[in-house]
């Protein structure tokens, strides 16, 4: 990393150099038809022959041209060639000019009738507000996005805050989305037109926030399908575009600070770490060390010194320090530039991005036993009441570099790395009604979890010409990759010595488990690459053309994960004040070396079994064949895409047995999209398509991990099935004026075998794991709309608002049929799916005095957060408001400043169970809540400058 901003920079302070030298001619090249910007060739011919491109808003740029006399010669498909003499070039001088090319006579003719098609058609830019929704509007699927011009607006500071602002879009823990309510599994994420990675290992999930606003170009929701697309989506397909440099030369920084109310100047506890944690990774400090036997532990003597001197070499970093918890910071510095080499124009965007935030809150956590019959409420299992800290480090990089060799080739290379690093200490105190009634408790948990994602993408598309007919054809090379570390995970437990002594003991187990005395240390390394072709052959010369699109796409990935557990146990001795006296030593000092003993102290006893590793495989191929079909004003579209994947896994059972999981399972999935253009400014739509969701690797593999937070286990399941999904969307929408829509809409979905988490009975503490569904729908109603209110009234004031608003009303069923689970509901809500979901933004934008303020609302409706069993029922996520607020103001064209305020509200998350099991939530009756907490508001600051 340490190297990265020198080859950034080195050739940008060249091409500043040769441009200081030299002279530069830079303008913009207008369509003298459709008086908008031409992307064609624009050639400077005098002392120095030098050509280049005009981007998809006519603007171009020349550098490092020798001092002289110059023409400038214009020319593109469908256009006359135009030249423009006697452009006098001096040192260190820039020439700004409007040049203006005009279609031949029969290129107009044919343009005449269909004028408007033509000028989307023509208009390239996709980053402004009005080319985003003509690209939504002209879409043959039903879609929504938001543009690179409305995230300047905004001052978002990463792609999860954006995406806020898009209708029907859902942010959970503000990283991670939900499309109408459904499930983040049923979504899948194409950054830059390439499969983006799962930035989490159990699931399949894409974080938004490791992206910064300043890098993206736009983002698209496609909410149908089509054959050019990846069938593994129901409730979205994200496509997040990362930006190429727009400008010659932009160099920018940031800084922000943010204060977290409950969090901010309070005390934050945390275990020692390494020196690199502020970096977002473990510089070995929690490393299982080289010295550390190799081979299981179980495999020695009970009593074997090896087990002492294997304790002996690991960190005795048990107890916990308090420290004051700072206000969050952020800063990132970008570099974008435009030059030449050789002819080729290359345009590049990098940025830097540091972030460390705190967060520290209060949970209350508690579990019922089942509700008798004639009881009026349930017995009241445990209460504890949960403090959790957490520490937050964050590196992202960025670098994209776009080459244009001409206004038909261009080759793109992106690239994405983040580097996380999570350190949460979670102190639970509170009282176990069952078991040693009336003796505190006092739970600990250590967890540092660091994660190194890189996405990257080569690109390239080529436009040509066949017997007066157009072709295009795009490919994409992606690789991505997934290292996950979670060294030395510490979980341990206490109970009082006496009841009211306040004198804390440490719970031994009597063999290796993963609750008391415990170290966990796991890695994980996933390895994708994929590719994909799309080709699209215009099958006449029409202005509105019938198209012919052909592809394929393959993608493999490969994951192997290792861990290894281990508790302290008491090997026993002939004194029993012996074991009362270790077990009641501070926490520095129980199991620091000098106790680690073969008699008379502690011994490390590992309870890793074969089945705590894996190793798993996913090939996907596919190929599609679709058509475009123009008909007056309906267009049909669609086609057939047949995908064939291969997932494997190989683990083992907990007595040695291989499992070995070989699903391969092929889906031919079809497609079809109608839109009818009513009047100019209306559109009526109709879509559908199958889609397929594919259990991941996580959910498959029967690997036991508990989970502290809930005090659950979670293990995978193996025979888990694809689902199948038929969705069909009826869509009416309204164009008022540029920048304007409004739709209404209706959808339906039925899913076959749906995955589903669930609640299964292991011991008396519930066990998290996935189960098919025999079949579910889900069907709601949906309005969107954006609106401005600019020449609604007469105020000057009333003209600078926007609103954006979006609501939907869904209902969804689930039938288990056979695969019922005792004491589950044979009929109910599909997990994770929100009956309603509003969200609301309301905009103030003075594009004279540069200041903006931004108003956004969201709640959605009660979710099934978990699929309840015999023992324990349904656990339920209640309806949350979320309110935030953000003014920003720019000062001239340099300076910048934003006041943000994140969940204004501060609104309860609060988690009940369905104890009655009535399947309703009364929370002033007989259910119970099983997780209340609050984050806290968070206030920001953040000051930009653009050199």
């Amino acid at each position: 990393m340490k190297n990265i901003p020198l080859f950034l920079i080195l050739p940008f302070l060249q091409a500043q150099e040769l441009n200081a030298q030299t002279g530069v001619i830079k303008g913009q090249v207008i369509d003298s038809l459709l008086q908008e910007g031409a992307l064609v060739d624009v050639e400077a011919v005098g002392p120095l022959k030098q050509v280049t491109m005009s981007d998809a808003d006519g603007s171009f740029i020349i550098t490092n041209l020798l001092e002289g006399n110059y023409k400038v010669v214009v020319t593109g498909d469908d256009y006359q060639s135009r030249t423009y003499e006697n452009i006098q070039v001096k040192n260190g001088d820039t020439v700004a000019l409007t040049l203006y090319i005009t279609a031949p006579v029969a290129v107009k003719e044919k343009m005449a009738g269909v004028l408007d098609e033509v000028k989307f058609s023509s208009a390239k830019n996709t980053n402004t507000v009005d080319a985003l929704i003509e690209e939504t509007r002209l879409s043959s699927q039903v879609a929504n996005g938001i543009s690179q011009e409305q995230i300047k607006n905004s001052q978002d500071k990463n792609a999860a805050q954006v995406m806020s602002r898009i209708p029907g879009i859902t942010v959970v823990d503000g990283r991670f989305v939900m499309v109408r309510g459904i499930p983040e599994r049923y979504n899948q994420v194409l950054l830059n037109n390439s499969i983006a990675p799962s930035t989490e290992v159990d699931k399949r999930t894409f974080s938004f926030d490791l992206i910064p606003s300043n890098v993206l170009d736009r983002m698209l929701i496609y909410k149908s399908g089509a054959p050019e697309n990846t069938g593994d989506f129901a409730g979205g397909l994200i496509k997040v575009y990362t930006a190429n440099a727009n400008e010659d030369h932009l160099t920018s920084v940031n800084l922000s600070f943010g204060y977290r109310t409950g969090t901010t100047g309070s005390d934050y506890i945390q275990s020692k770490g390494s020196g690199t944690d502020a970096l977002g990774f473990d510089n070995g400090y929690r490393q299982m060390p080289a010295a550390f036997p190799v081979e299981n532990l179980r495999t020695l003597p009970n009593r074997s010194q090896k087990r002492v001197d294997a304790a002996k070499t690991l960190q005795n970093n048990f107890a916990p320090a308090t420290h004051t918890a700072m206000p969050d910071v952020s800063a990132g510095f970008n570099l974008a530039r435009r030059f030449f080499i050789k002819g080729v124009q290359v345009n590049t965007i990098n940025a830097i991005n540091y972030s460390q935030a705190f967060l520290t809150y209060d949970k209350s956590f508690s579990r019922y036993l089942e509700l008798g019959a004639g009881q009026p409420e349930a017995t009241k299992r445990f209460r504890y009441s949960d403090n959790y800290n957490e520490k937050e480090n964050k590196i992202g990089v960025i670098s994209n570099w776009s080459f244009r060799f001409n206004s038909r080739n261009k080759l793109e290379f992106r690239n994405l790395f983040n580097q996380i690093g999570e350190n949460i200490t979670v102190i639970r105190n509170g009282e176990d009604y069952i078991q040693q009634v009336g003796l505190d408790r006092r739970n600990y948990l250590y967890q540092y979890r660091s994660r190194s994602i890189y996405s990257g993408q080569l690109e390239g598309t080529h436009d040509h010409k066949m017997a007066n007919k157009t072709a295009k054809l795009n490919w994409v090379l992606g690789m991505n990759y997934l290292f996950e570390d979670q060294p030395d995970l510490r979980r341990f437990r206490m109970i009082e010595t006496a009841e009211g002594s306040g004198e804390m003991r440490m719970i031994l187990p009597p063999s290796s488990n993963l609750y008391d005395a415990g170290r966990f240390f796991s890695k994980l390394n996933e390895t994708g690459f994929n590719h994909s072709l799309n080709y699209i052959l215009d099958l006449n010369d029409n202005p509105r053309p019938v198209q012919l699109k052909l592809g394929y796409m393959l993608d493999y990935r490969m994951r192997n994960f290792d861990t290894r557990y281990f508790s302290y146990i008491y090997p026993g001795s002939s004194s029993l004040e012996v074991l009362q006296q270790l077990e009641r030593q501070s926490l520095d000092r129980i199991f620091s070396g000098d106790n680690m003993k073969t008699t008379d102290g502690f011994l490390m006893e590992e309870g890793t079994r074969a089945s705590d590793s894996y190793t798993a495989s996913n090939f996907l191929t596919a190929g599609y064949a679709g058509l475009v079909l123009p008909l007056g004003r309906l267009t049909l579209s669609g086609g057939v895409r047949v995908e064939y994947n291969v997932l494997k896994l190989n683990t083992s059972n907990d007595a040695g047995g291989e499992i070995n999981v070989n699903n391969p399972v092929l889906s031919p999935l079809g497609f079809l999209n109608s839109d009818y253009n009513l009047t100019e400014k209306t559109k009526l739509r109709f879509a559908y398509y199958r889609a397929v969701n594919r259990p991941e690797f996580r959910e498959l593999a029967p690997f036991l991990f508990y989970d502290y937070q809930f005090d659950a286990e979670k293990y995978g399941n193996p025979d888990l099935k694809t689902a199948n999904i038929d969705n069909f969307d009826l869509r009416y929408e309204i164009y008022p004026r540029k920048g304007e829509a409004i739709s209404i809409g209706a959808f339906y979905k039925h899913f076959t075998n749906p995955i589903e988490t669930l609640i299964l009975i292991r011991s008396e503490s519930p066990a998290f794991s996935y189960q098919n569904a025999a079949s579910s729908y889900s069907r709601g109603l949906e309005l969107e709309f954006r609106k401005s209110f600019e020449g609604m009234t007469r105020s000057g004031f009333v003209d600078k608002l926007s609103a954006n608003v979006n609501a939907a009303y869904i209902q969804s069923q689930v039938d288990y049929g056979e695969n019922v689970v005792t004491g589950q509901e044979t009929k109910r809500a599909l997990q994770g799916q929100s009956p309603y979901i509003i969200n609301a933004t309301l905009s103030y934008n003075d594009k004279k005095s540069g200041l903006q303020v931004n108003t956004s609302y969201n709640i959605f409706g009660k979710r099934i957060f978990a699929v309840g069993s015999a023992l324990f029922p349904t656990i339920y996520e209640m309806p949350r408001h979320a309110l935030d607020l953000t003014v920003s103001k720019s000062f001239g064209n340099n300076w910048g400043i934003k006041l943000g305020i994140q969940d204004l509200l501060n609104y309860e998350s609060r988690f009940y169970q369905d104890t009655d099991r009535d399947g309703t939530i009364n929370m002033k009756g007989m259910d119970d809540a099983i997780f209340k907490f609050r984050r806290g508001t968070l206030y920001s600051l953040s000051l930009s400058y653009k050199f």
